[in-house]
């Protein structure tokens, strides 16, 4: 990997272009062929989501116990998004492929914020995710619906003014930009070491921690092993509490038990890169072929969420995921027809009037003048009902 650099107003050097060798090439094309097969499936997802959504719009909650009516769907559906985004940022890699080179402008600016706006945005909502079930599940509170939008809109906001911060606030012009060239791709840039563990690193390293200890008491409470009596904490070295197991057929206790594993997906694929930035910042060199590994292993977050979901039964209703039908007969509009007394009579009408009812039938006469012609008046007689059953 050579690099083409220039001199910065503070000393440091800014990385203008980073060639590739072919054995480079080669691992970034791993990357990106991860990426499209994750964005495949997310987008597959989202899709069924979106189907299940709409054809269950006016079935009430209660009826399905549906899952997309929950908290936890909107935080899943978060999470989806983010995983969407990160693959898309990887997929950008294959312009540095066909160049061979990595180069700054306006494509490595996007790449860089859609890196950090993804990286940040499987921290925040895995951390919800987990939050969310701990609530549920261990202190027994239903959040209400105004804590969901809240939610929503704090953590969307929050991930917009993160990817603005760098490059608005802090001092671009000696220091060189916030978005850049960093090793392979393009991410915070080299100079700003403190701010990549501040606001990218420290939320993924406390999303998995905090996810992995509340679930460690969601898994024992789950298990009978933790017991909540008002304010007291009782533990039990057997499992099977009866009492929580009636709980758990609940809805939202259903719900809970469903979204388990996201958070404990999440921790487990960021241990590789994990391990691997520590590595580098105890000033130990990390080899090429670790860090391809590393990112691919963080890169199947998406597929591993999608499997996740999909080989959970009973999450969607049946027959749900299917392209809505809108029926309507054109002959109806562009071609009415009229329906005379004997057509009701001898069912002779066609199919689109094939319908039960009462028909009022009323024919006009006209009245003619005194001298002769016509007057224009028009005279109902009296109305004459003819009943057709189908």
């Amino acid at each position: 990997m050579s690099q083409t650099t220039q001199p910065l107003p503070d000393g440091g050097q800014m990385i203008l272009r980073v060639n590739y060798t072919s054995w480079e090439a080669h691992g970034v094309t791993v990357l990106v062929g991860v990426s499209c097969l994750s964005f495949i499936a997310v987008f597959g997802l989202l899709t069924a989501i979106a189907l299940s959504a709409f054809n269950t719009r006016s079935t009430p909650a209660h009826q399905q116990h549906l899952f997309l009516r929950t908290h936890a769907a909107a935080y899943l559906i978060s999470l989806l998004i983010c995983d969407m985004i990160q693959s898309v940022a990887s997929i950008m890699n294959a312009r540095w492929i066909l160049d061979m080179a990595v180069e700054t402008g306006t494509l490595c600016v996007i790449q860089g914020a859609m890196k950090q706006i993804s990286d940040v945005g499987l921290s925040f909502w895995t951390f919800v995710i987990a939050l969310h079930t701990f609530c549920l599940v261990v202190l027994g509170i239903t959040p209400r619906p105004y804590v969901l939008w809240t939610t929503l809109i704090t953590g969307w906001s929050g991930l917009g003014i993160l990817a603005m911060t760098g490059p608005a606030m802090l001092d671009t012009a000696h220091r060189g930009p916030f978005y850049g060239i960093s090793g392979y791709w393009c991410w915070i840039t080299p100079d700003y070491v403190v701010e990549r563990a501040t606001l990218d690193y420290m939320f993924m390293f406390i999303a998995g921690t905090s996810s992995f200890v509340l679930y460690s008491v969601v898994f024992l409470r789950m298990r009978g092993n933790l017991m909540i009596t008002g304010k007291r904490v009782m533990f039990s070295k057997s499992s099977g509490n009866e009492g929580l197991g009636r709980q758990v057929e609940s809805r939202t206790m259903s719900v809970a038990r469903k979204m388990f594993l996201y958070p404990v997906a999440y921790t487990v694929v960021i241990l590789p890169i994990a391990a691997a930035r520590f590595s580098d910042w105890a000033g130990k060199d990390v080899p090429f072929e670790v860090t391809i590994f590393c990112d691919t292993v963080f890169l199947l977050s998406g597929i591993v969420n999608v499997t996740l979901f999909t080989t959970t039964r009973r999450i969607l209703p049946a027959g749900s995921v299917k392209l809505p039908t809108f029926r309507m007969d054109k002959r109806a509009i562009s071609r009415p027809q009229i329906v005379t007394e004997y057509d009701l009579e001898s069912g002779s009408h066609s199919s689109h009037h094939q319908v039960s009812g009462t028909y009022h039938l009323k024919t006009y006469s006209s009245v003619d003048s005194a001298e002769g012609g016509p007057a224009g008046i028009l005279v109902p007689p009296a109305s004459k009902e003819v009943m057709y059953n189908s």
